[in-house]
């Protein structure tokens, strides 16, 4: 089986975020549409929605979409199934790194600004990533994710190789040597 390890490491994350509930909440997904519908054009806002609608509910899986992304990669469907998995960890991903980022500012005092640090505690608060198990969850999916590589398909089958031509040198005899032989006979 190709990429053993990978998949192993997928399926493995994938269970602890399912046990832990690693997964972001509904809030960042108003979060985020509030900034994004601003950007688009009023005709593609139902597109941008619906679009938003099916991230949200793959990513609302968390673990599930990283195991049912793991099942596409074992039949093959590598495109689809590192889609499904990008997408059950983005904010698994993200949840880690604002959760990294709010206890080293916590714990060293980096940041005093007091609005700096409610605005990163509003967004800690975004996501349910209370353990250790989802910590774990995440970090060793997206450490499986990097595992699976699509394989180089070749598009025609070489053919056996040729042997070279050896080019081969032939000395010509003097004239003279020749016709001294012939006179001989």
């Amino acid at each position: 089986m190709k990429h053993k390890t990978g998949i192993i490491m997928l399926f493995l994350g994938g269970i602890c975020m399912v046990i832990s509930a690693a997964i972001g909440s509904i809030g960042i997904y108003e979060f985020l549409w509030e900034y994004v519908s601003e950007e688009i054009p009023p005709d593609y806002v139902p597109i941008g929605k619906v679009a938003i609608i099916v991230l949200r509910i793959i990513a609302d899986t968390g673990g599930i979409a990283v195991i049912v992304g793991t099942l596409f990669i074992l039949v093959n469907q590598y495109r689809l199934g590192k889609f499904l998995i990008g997408v059950g960890l983005t904010f698994g991903s993200l949840a880690l790194i604002i959760w990294i980022a709010s206890e080293v500012v916590h714990r060293t005092d980096i940041v005093t600004d007091p609005e700096i640090i409610a605005y990163l505690d509003r967004l800690e608060d975004f996501f349910s990533y209370n353990t250790g198990l989802a910590f774990t969850g995440v970090l060793v999916a997206i450490i499986g994710r990097s595992f699976i590589k699509k394989p180089k398909e070749s598009k025609e089958p070489k053919e056996p190789k040729k042997p070279k031509k050896v080019k081969q040198e032939v000395k010509l005899e003097k004239k003279e040597d020749i016709f001294e032989e012939n006179e001989g006979t």
